[in-house]
């Protein structure tokens, strides 16, 4: 038997006095959009392992982690 446990997480995080913000693999795909899924979850986990405070995770962050794991064709020298 599998017991499901449902966390609320906004309630969970005002309890702690925190806040997130949430991306996922359909904001990276927005932005490349030729990206499988699996594609889109690694630009993310690297995403979040190379952002840097100062500058927040981004929209460009977001393109640029793509770009430098799965460059598109015309950005790479080669053919559209």
């Amino acid at each position: 038997m599998t017991t499901e446990c449902v966390i609320d997480i906004e309630t969970e995080l005002a309890r702690r006095r925190q806040v997130a913000v949430i991306w996922s693999i359909e904001d990276v795909r927005g932005v490349r959009p030729h990206l499988t899924d699996d594609q889109a979850w690694e630009v993310l986990q690297e995403c979040l392992a190379c952002h840097d405070c100062e500058y927040g995770f981004t929209w460009t962050h977001i393109e640029v982690v793509a770009d430098e794991m799965f460059p598109t064709p015309h950005k790479s020298g080669g053919r559209p």
